[in-house]
């Protein structure tokens, strides 16, 4: 549960963080359903075959697992910076 120093406001406590990704929280689809600040990103990403992003004032969201069970969501901020990719180059020859 995140917990604001500054003003003291406390994140939903459904919201994970991520072993994978690290700027990511993720929670359960269903579960986002019922949480009235998350209605309308719900509404858009429906369908569990949406993998669109979708994005608000802070955060983009959007939907990842096998049958779209989880919302995710990132930093908008963060999400917008080129992750880093591991080239895998085949070395055939070398011995």
């Amino acid at each position: 549960m995140k917990i604001c120093i500054k003003c003291g406001y406390v994140d939903n406590v459904f919201w994970r963080h991520s072993r994978f990704d690290y700027d990511a929280d993720y929670m359960r689809f269903d579960d986002a359903e019922q949480q009235p600040e998350l209605k309308n990103i719900c509404f858009l990403l429906r369908e569990a075959t949406n993998k669109e992003h979708i994005s608000d004032k802070h955060y983009t969201y959007y939907r990842r697992g096998t049958g779209g069970i989880w919302l995710y969501r990132v930093l908008t901020t963060d999400y917008k910076m080129p992750r880093e990719r591991k080239s895998h180059k085949l070395n055939y020859g070398s011995v």
